[in-house]
């Protein structure tokens, strides 16, 4: 079927503004757009659809999400917006009553913001579950709260040591109170997270009905500690298979130093839908657990954080992955992690030249001033995720970081004025994957009370909020000739929202809804009947 759309607002990306237009849809490609449907060349056999005042843009790019996690949340207990452990526990009572699985699974809580803000334990958990193991997510997906059925199960005792890169936390008399920090949470996750390939499938299309409805054509899944026992990326094929892949995916796995298997990788996902883009890892973890890597110590702790591996054994596999053409994507949250991601992308660049890779820093929580310019002098994306503002407690980063640091935090707009590709997402399942929130807090910086700002300076416009959701993504994944802009010989990648979001208050942003999306050409959500968009 071919199509012509036609709206009072385009915004193809190409401008900072939206304008009346039609596109001409022919199979999966836009074969021309022009200002007025009578300026198209038609073959009279094309369907027309109207959408009258409502919003066009080219489909959404969500450069950061964790699938098969993500995909896991959407069937288990959602502990987002919890005000209390107490709150927490009687969401996990709800959700166990009504599911029989062994295992109960939540993602979302997050004591930062809860009036009793200390770390809950097993005990907490063991009064109402004393024989179901629980495993509850924090927010951050950093570190996770368990029982004690939980630990037996994962034979954690007061003798289980601690791995590399993370904490068993434990009581004065050495026996685990219940949270695990960073890698200690693989003792439990490669347990809990056994499901069958009928359980993935079945989550895989819940998530991808999810990201249709959401006016999302395209996907970056981050490799993740906490997705290693999930993965399974072979289904995505099965998925194409049954015409059920409701979106573009681009993988980015686990960097290790092993480029054997990073080739191997490559060359079994190179479908045009499901392709490798590159390889990722983590330099630190988080601000809120004290293990994002700092240039100086902790405003509340007297240490700088960690970092995952040995920083001369990493900068040697991003050096090498650089010189074999993998663009490198570093989870770098403090300071210090994202100074020595620029460093060691600057040593690649100089002892291999540009390799045409397309290197970028994750999250860019905490910067130093020095650093802003540095992306666009080693042409480095910086990856944002705008509604983390809102999820996360402005309190909690000023007690982490002191009032100098905590002004260096979350900068979108002073990275793209010095020059810097910025691109947007997620980071789902950490936060919702509504890109209307993302949208939100991007153009207005409110942080969890929706009353103050975090930043205010830092706002973006909607055409800049639009093109880190759109262009700069493409860019990212080497897809800017066939993505990301709505221009004649591209995909037919098209959303459009029920309202025009360049001109309705910034509060209506939140209920705005996608009325129908495309992907390829074909509409793979659509609000309304069809007949009644002609």
């Amino acid at each position: 079927m071919n199509y012509v759309l036609k709206s009072q607002h385009i915004f193809t990306g190409l401008k900072d503004f939206t304008e009346p237009g039609a596109i001409l849809i022919e199979d999966s490609l836009i074969k021309q757009v022009a200002p007025s449907i009578e300026e198209l060349t038609l073959s009279g056999d094309e369907q027309i659809i109207d959408l009258g005042e409502q919003l066009i843009t080219p489909g959404l790019h969500d450069f950061h999400v964790h699938l098969f996690t993500g995909a896991l949340q959407l069937v288990c207990v959602d502990l987002h917006d919890t005000k209390s452990a107490d709150e927490v526990i009687q969401k996990v009572k709800n959700y166990a009553a009504n599911h029989t699985k062994a295992w109960i699974i939540g993602f979302g809580w997050d004591n930062g913001g809860w009036k009793v803000g200390t770390l809950p334990t097993k005990e907490m958990l063991d009064e109402h579950f004393p024989n179901r193991p629980v495993l509850l997510n924090h927010l951050e997906c950093h570190y996770c709260w368990v029982n004690s059925a939980a630990l037996e199960l994962a034979e954690i005792t007061a003798t289980t040591k601690n791995p590399d890169f993370g904490e068993i936390v434990r009581a004065s008399n050495g026996e685990a109170t219940g949270i695990l920090i960073e890698k200690a949470q693989d003792l439990v996750q490669k347990i809990a997270y056994s499901f069958s390939e009928e359980e993935k499938l079945s989550m895989l299309h819940a998530f991808f009905d999810l990201t249709a409805r959401s006016g999302i054509t395209s996907i970056n899944d981050m490799y993740a500690p906490f997705s290693e026992f999930l993965d399974d990326f072979s289904l995505l094929f099965q998925l194409e298979k049954e015409q059920k892949l409701k979106a573009r995916v681009y993988l980015q796995p686990r960097m290790d130093g092993d480029l054997t298997e990073a080739h191997h990788f490559k060359q079994l996902y190179q479908h045009p839908k499901i392709k490798m883009n590159g390889l990722k890892q983590f330099v630190d973890g988080v601000i809120t657990g004290h293990t994002a890597y700092m240039v100086e110590p902790y405003a509340d702790a007297n240490h700088t954080g960690m970092t995952t591996y040995d920083l001369k054994a990493m900068k040697k596999w991003i050096i090498e992955a650089d010189k074999e053409g993998f663009s490198v994507r570093l989870h770098a949250i403090g300071d210090g992690a994202v100074k020595f991601s620029l460093d060691a992308f600057e040593e690649a660049r100089r002892i291999n030249g540009h390799m045409g890779t397309r290197h970028t820093i994750e999250h860019v929580e905490c910067i130093q001033p020095e650093d802003v310019t540095r992306f666009k002098k080693l042409d480095v994306i910086a990856s944002v995720q705008p509604y983390h503002i809102a999820a996360l407690e402005q309190k909690v980063y000023l007690e982490r970081l002191g009032e100098k640091r905590f002004n260096r935090t979350y900068f979108s707009k002073t990275l793209l004025n010095s020059g810097a590709k910025v691109a947007f997402g997620s980071d789902f399942p950490v936060v919702s994957i509504d890109p209307m929130r993302e949208i939100y807090h991007a153009v207005t910086r409110m942080d969890s009370t929706y009353r103050q700002q975090w930043g205010p300076d830092e706002k973006t416009t909607m055409a800049e909020t639009l093109r880190a959701y759109t262009q700069v993504p493409a860019y990212g994944c080497f897809n800017e000739d066939k993505g990301g802009t709505i221009e004649a010989g591209k995909y037919a990648d098209i959303v459009a929202f029920d309202r025009n979001l360049f001109s309705i208050a910034p509060k209506d942003i939140l209920t705005t809804k996608v009325s129908m999306t495309m992907l390829n050409g074909d509409i793979i959500f659509n609000r309304k009947p069809a007949s009644s968009l002609t």
